[in-house]
């Protein structure tokens, strides 16, 4: 479990997700406004080495103390820290919903340490927060961002989701090749044996068959620039949100991409723009983002 700062983004599937906790410290964090910068999603480096130094020395209770006002500020890995202590019950009582909240708030902004922590919250079948779908969103963030239990953990939930075609299946497959490259040992075993078992003839691959190339990382950086985005497309101000993310789509921020398509689609900031909207939805469908490749199926005809 790590403790010190891991800078570990991506921003492929990205849900900006709401909380699940209703009381006081949850309705304080919500008035936190989105940090606009990397220096701000860090937040204070003294003060976040005193919460390492006290865990390390034993002290619970001084660290979540040092790091829960961290949190609160927006410290994206101070929420991971407060999450992971909350949810062992280390310095402060169990509580396994605020802690999926704080995990989810890290998660939100692309720290991919995170989103597997609240991805395999979300995929615990008996617990109340339970639910495959926004489990499956924060596994896929995890996995962009190179976690090979990620890639393990969701390529098992395509597969046995009811609802998966033979395009996902493929795709869980691949995750779990990936995360046996990666040295993931459940991965390695079931890719050993798969590789011993008698094999039937494959056809070539063809444009239909083949995989959408990997989603690509971001930096640190591009993911503030990407919530600054979303903060001011929430506040209504769609036109600063059209100007936030079209540098990063031209950089090749798929969810950017996406999001970008959708305004021109609605013009919502910009004039409706379908050209423009098939443009930015193409992009991301072709780096395997699915609402892209939808939303493209309903666009009028050029």
């Amino acid at each position: 479990m790590t403790f010190t700062r891991t800078w570990q983004f991506a921003l492929t599937a990205l849900a900006v997700l709401g909380p699940i906790a209703n009381d006081g410290l949850a309705t304080e964090i919500n008035q936190v406004t989105t940090p606009a910068s990397l220096e701000e999603l860090a937040g204070n480096q003294l003060e976040f080495d005193k919460g390492v130094a006290a865990y390390d020395a034993g002290d619970y209770a001084t660290a979540y103390a040092i790091w829960l006002p961290l949190a609160k500020s927006g410290d994206i890995a101070a929420q991971r820290n407060v999450a992971h202590m909350l949810r062992r019950g280390e310095g402060v009582p169990q509580d396994s919903e605020r802690a999926l909240w704080f995990y989810e708030r890290a998660a939100s902004v692309g720290l991919a340490s995170a989103a597997l922590n609240a991805g395999m919250m979300r995929i615990e079948p008996d617990a109340p927060y339970h639910d495959l779908e926004k489990g499956a969103e924060c596994l896929n963030l995890a996995a962009a961002g190179g976690s090979p239990d990620a890639m393990w953990e969701l390529g098992l939930l395509i597969e046995k989701s009811a609802k998966s075609t033979p395009s996902d299946i493929r795709a869980a497959q691949a995750f779990i090749q990936r995360a046996a490259e990666l040295g993931h040992e459940e991965a390695m075993l079931r890719v050993g044996a798969r590789a011993e078992a008698p094999r039937s003839p494959q056809p070539p691959p063809s444009q239909s068959n083949m995989l959408a190339p990997a989603p690509a990382l971001v930096s640190p950086e591009q993911g503030a620039r990407f919530m600054v985005g979303v903060h001011l497309f929430d506040e209504g101000d769609f036109l600063a949100a059209a100007e936030q993310w079209h540098p990063l789509a031209e950089e090749g921020v798929v969810e950017a991409q996406y999001r970008l398509g959708r305004l021109y689609r609605f013009g919502l900031g910009v004039g409706p723009d379908v050209a423009l909207a098939r443009k930015w939805l193409t992009a991301a469908a072709a780096r395997g983002h699915e609402k892209a490749a939808k939303t493209l199926e309903i666009l009028p005809a050029p």
